[in-house]
């Protein structure tokens, strides 16, 4: 019954991110706007390890594509490369402080934008490597409030 209701808060979480990802912003707002589809898996692989993992996030990477017209696989790449990363640390992760915890998706959030930024110059395309610090700085701010929403919705044992 437990993972039922997991389940159901998964994709209520991954609603919600796709929700604000797609929320329009005007002008200079859009370059600065956290990627909140892998701030949401990021928070769930933390969460949930042993039930979720790089496949999951492979899966909403194809989902994060589609959806935001990328090219198909640009997502999945950098999804799953953070899937990884988070998967290596996710065991101690969940005894870390939320401030430790911030501190640790800025750096997984940085390598993702260096990686994001790589790729798009590999496509020929306008990086917006400038832009990186701000979008950083803004996923920061949002991580917490989606660590402790995701944290909220966990089953309690006992």
């Amino acid at each position: 019954m437990e993972s039922d209701n997991r389940g159901i808060a998964v994709c209520l979480t991954i609603i919600l991110a796709v929700v604000l990802s797609l929320m329009p912003l005007s002008g200079d707002w859009i370059v600065w706007k956290p990627n909140f589809l892998l701030l949401v898996v990021m928070a769930w692989i933390m969460h949930w390890p042993n039930g979720l993992g790089i496949s999951f996030a492979a899966v909403i990477g194809l989902l994060a594509d589609i959806l935001l017209r990328m090219t198909p696989g640009h997502s999945v790449i950098v999804f799953a490369l953070c899937a990884c990363a988070l998967a290596l640390v996710s065991r101690w992760a969940k005894y870390l402080s939320m401030l430790q915890r911030t501190l640790l998706m800025a750096l997984i959030i940085t390598l993702v934008a260096v990686l994001e930024a790589s790729l798009f110059l590999f496509y020929g395309r306008p990086s917006g490597i400038e832009h990186l610090p701000m979008k950083i700085l803004l996923s920061m701010l949002a991580w917490p409030f989606i660590d402790r929403l995701v944290d909220r919705l966990q089953p309690r044992r006992g």
